[in-house]
């Protein structure tokens, strides 16, 4: 490989991460994500890259106009989906790679990730730009080939609908929001319907990516069709646990060492001083799921118990049961 060769894979290595944050936030997909910046490492390899003054500005163009064109051919199809499209929930790592720092330097909830589903694609490119990598309006123009002006409305405009259509205006107390969620764990456990009545509002939002029905005889209409939705999700599961989301706890329901279900909720404070449920997001779908069982799955739990056992052999036994690990 020759010196320049070298120079560009470092150029590209350097902002990859941060790439592939970009291009989550915008298709709401990491199978989707990494096959826009393998796209994009291939034409920065086969570009003729000698005026490029700031390869991680360009490296930015092109994976924002990628997405772009993806998110216009993958929208269509997740319109015509049956069942609900929810994005692909990413779990935040225990010990972080650089993506996954990348990805939580451009934090954004995982429910605003499923209302920015209603923006056009140029409008979802401009706010996750301003507001999550703090890109000025300048450089959003010289990306969208708009005049700053025209930016600074689309982003504008873009608040104002996701705004209307229910996104928190700030994110809410991290230590209130982790006891619902806990609190949410253990009723789903139990399937204490009389808790989870007393952690919902009246009328909550429960979308998912499977098929929803309500059974026709229900004795609770008002309430039946996403108390039975809610409760039906741990039927096939074994236990939950606690993970984080984009910074934000959720519920991960498991089956025989499989997550089957993640779950996602929004909270309000009421006039009494109570918080409340009143939305939640359950994603089920196995392929959305893949990267989660990737970190707490079965896959995950074999690899962890070989680095244990490539440990152990090479660990020296002192005085009987005493292992001493010569590489510490």
């Amino acid at each position: 490989m020759t010196e320049k060769a070298i120079e560009k894979a470092s150029s590209f290595e350097a902002v990859r991460a941060r790439l592939l944050a970009l291009a989550y936030r915008m298709l709401g997909s990491r199978a989707e994500a990494e096959d826009v910046v393998q796209d994009v490492g291939l034409k920065w390899h086969l570009a003729d890259t000698q005026e490029v003054q700031t390869p991680a500005a360009w490296l930015t163009t092109i994976t924002t106009r990628a997405a772009i064109d993806r998110l216009r051919h993958v929208q269509r199809e997740r319109a015509s989906q049956a069942a609900g499209w929810l994005p692909e929930p990413w779990l935040d790592e225990v010990a972080p790679s650089a993506e996954e720092l990348a990805l939580r330097a451009a934090e954004m909830s995982y429910g605003v990730m499923l209302l920015l589903e209603r923006l056009k694609p140029d409008e979802r490119a401009a706010f996750v730009l301003h507001e999550a990598f703090d890109c000025d309006y300048a450089e959003i123009a010289a990306i969208l080939e708009r005049t700053p002006a025209a930016c600074r409305q689309i982003v504008h405009r873009a608040k104002a609908r996701l705004q209307r259509a229910g996104a928190p205006v700030e994110r809410p107390d991290p230590a209130a929001h982790a006891r619902i969620v806990e609190r949410l764990r253990t009723a789903l456990e139990a399937q204490d319907r009389a808790g989870l009545l007393r952690l919902f509002s009246d009328a909550p939002e429960v979308v998912s990516d499977a098929p929803l029905c309500t059974p026709v005889s229900a004795p609770e209409p008002a309430m039946a069709g996403w108390m039975d939705t809610v409760t039906s999700l741990v039927e096939h599961a074994s236990n939950a646990e606690t993970v984080s989301v984009a910074g934000t706890l959720c519920v991960a329901l498991l089956f025989e060492g499989e997550v089957v279900g993640v779950l996602d909720i929004s909270t309000n404070s009421f006039a009494d001083g109570s918080a409340k449920i009143v939305a939640m997001r359950v994603v089920t779908s196995s392929a959305r799921l893949r990267a989660a069982n990737r970190m707490l799955g079965r896959a995950a739990v074999r690899q962890l118990l070989a680095r244990i056992q490539q440990s152990a052999l090479t660990s020296i036994p002192v005085g009987g049961d005493f292992p001493v690990d010569v590489h510490a």
